[in-house]
């Protein structure tokens, strides 16, 4: 069936019968309508939700404070842009409302788009940030680490979020020694802010080692409970610290500045978790095994301290002393006789070396007193007078006087003298003449 132009015979031709329309036909009816009066229009709204999928063509939507408008732009004409636009950037888009027949929705075909200014929610999120940030409630100095030793962790969290399953799967429980509870709260829509700051304040109540903030990605209304002032606030008050694993990489909120440890995904948070735990599980085993070897030394150390102390005590025994005793005499008197024999080889050899010397001084002095009677007696020779006669000589004195005469003028005056030869004496009377 073919539908006639749009206008208001549309809507007489169904208030005029009964026959009832094909899904196909209204959504074909609906497009002949947009088509006419929207081919062309300029729409000003804030990006959400942007994503350019796998075949380079954007999906996204364009809202304001009540109402958002899905579109699309196709790569050939997304590749023309210079700069891209990114989420709750405030734009104006140009292109034509077409219908999705598969889904029955329409949006806005775009054609070319350029910046218009901040989005709304894009503002409030600048401004709480700078104001919080002045305040110092995002000062890395009052954040704290998480603990070495986690034994509980407190996940605040939609139990049906896909989150949820997505950390706990990279968690890993059944080779991490971590027990988990689970604080249900909503993670989007009006009343979620109020559950999420009540749930931490009780976080304290049910004693964890660490609190896990988390949710999946989404866009930033989507994310929006987790911008909230009263949240923040709520995170930096918390005594047990705080980790915000909120959205996809890309996504960053008010919490994530202000919890004490952020990490990008609800995966992120659970492999960061595993991995802290399996450190700390080595860690330990490590300072086990350096245990038992400083025990083992220790061990080592005693037991070769009580060995020599029981060397030492059976050395001091009465027992232990008499051989050295023993021994010590032994040695005194081998070492008295060593000495009485040297002493007397010492005074044989002085007796020696002394007699040698006596014997060497006798002979030196007995060819000293050879020498000197051979020279006396070569002198008493030499002053013999028996020596002088045999010579030829005669000694003449007087026989009454017994002087030797030795000159004529000691000749006696009268009497005889005796002449001496050599050979005998002579009696004779001399002669003087006058």
């Amino acid at each position: 069936m073919k539908f006639p132009p749009p206008g208001d015979d549309l809507f007489q031709l169904a208030d005029s019968t009964d026959r009832a329309f094909t899904i196909t036909q209204i959504t074909e009816a609906i497009r002949g309508l947009l088509d006419s009066e929207l081919s062309k229009v300029t729409v000003e709204g804030e990006i959400s939700s942007w994503k350019v999928a796998g075949t380079g063509h954007a999906y996204f939507s364009l809202k304001d404070e009540n109402a958002l408008l899905k579109a699309v732009m196709w790569r050939s004409r997304l590749g023309k842009l210079a700069n891209p636009p990114a989420e709750g950037q405030m734009v104006r888009a140009t292109g034509s409302i077409t219908v999705y027949a598969p889904r029955g929705e329409y949006q806005l075909d775009v054609v070319s788009i350029r910046q218009a200014g901040m989005g709304a929610l894009q503002k409030r999120f600048e401004e709480l940030k700078r104001r919080l940030e002045e305040e110092g409630l995002f000062d890395p100095s009052r954040k704290r680490s998480a603990p070495l030793l986690i034994q509980r962790v407190l996940v605040i969290t939609s139990p049906s979020a896909a989150a949820l399953q997505d950390f706990l799967t990279n968690l890993d429980l059944e080779n991490t020694p971590v027990e988990v509870l689970v604080l249900p709260v909503r993670v989007q829509g009006v009343e979620a802010p109020a559950e999420i700051v009540n749930a931490l304040q009780a976080a304290p109540e049910h004693h964890p080692d660490l609190v896990v903030l988390t949710r999946g990605g989404g866009s930033l209304e989507d994310l929006w409970a987790f911008n909230e002032e009263a949240v923040a606030r709520a995170i930096a008050a918390c005594p047990v610290p705080v980790l915000s694993a909120v959205g996809h990489e890309v996504d960053f909120t008010i919490a994530d500045f202000t919890a004490d440890i952020r990490v990008s995904t609800p995966t992120a948070a659970g492999r960061l978790l595993a991995e802290q735990a399996a450190r700390l599980v080595l860690e330990i085993d490590s300072l086990r095994e350096r245990l038992v070897e400083i025990l083992e030394d220790d061990l080592a150390g005693f037991r070769q301290s009580l060995e020599s102390l029981q060397r030492e005590l059976a050395a001091r025994s009465p027992q232990a002393f008499l051989p050295f005793y023993h021994q010590r005499i032994d040695d005194l008197l081998g070492r008295a006789a060593q000495s009485i024999r040297q002493e007397t080889i010492d005074q044989w050899n002085r007796l020696r070396e002394i007699n040698r010397q006596l014997a060497t001084t006798l002979q030196m002095d007995l060819l000293s007193w050879k020498g000197r009677m051979q020279a006396e007696t070569q002198r008493l020779m030499v002053l013999n007078p028996h020596s002088t006669l045999a010579r030829g000589y005669a000694l003449c004195e007087g026989i009454e006087s017994g002087q030797v005469v030795r000159s004529r003028s000691t000749m006696p005056p009268a009497g005889d003298i005796r002449i001496q030869f050599v050979d005998g004496s002579v009696d004779a009377t001399p002669h003087l003449d006058h």
